[in-house]
């Protein structure tokens, strides 16, 4: 394609990187639902019908703990909340998720669904 000018995206707009188990994670923290290692491993077993391994939930945690998606709230071993720019990601990438699902058909209520995720309840103060 000559003559075409290409814009890049800035930073503040590129696409949150992620993997499934980050996100599941991030959710998970963000709408307060494990509180300790053995709950999200839990909750990640019931999500996906499969457990997933200390070292991978580890691994995960290692990448949002990196990407600021995540700070520890505590001085305890599990004490997680969510930043502000792990809301934003964490909305971003599920709203994705729920409007692929619905392959365009709005049928689901895409900020609906978000709002029932309650995110805010584990952001950090």
């Amino acid at each position: 394609m000559t003559g075409a000018t290409v814009l890049p995206f800035g930073r503040e707009h590129s696409f949150p990187p992620a993997q499934v188990l980050d996100l599941a994670i991030a959710v998970a923290i963000g709408r307060d639902l494990a509180r300790t290692e053995a709950e999200l491993l839990e909750r990640i077993e019931d999500w996906f019908l499969r457990p997933a391994t200390r070292s991978e939930v580890a691994g995960s945690i290692a990448r949002l703990l990196d990407k600021n998606w995540l700070r520890r709230s505590g001085r305890g071993e599990f004490t997680f909340c969510l930043t502000a720019a792990g809301i934003a990601a964490t909305t971003t990438l599920s709203g994705g998720m729920i409007r692929m699902i619905d392959c365009g058909r709005g049928l689901f209520k895409t900020a609906f669904l978000l709002q029932m995720l309650e995110l805010g309840k584990g952001q950090c103060p």
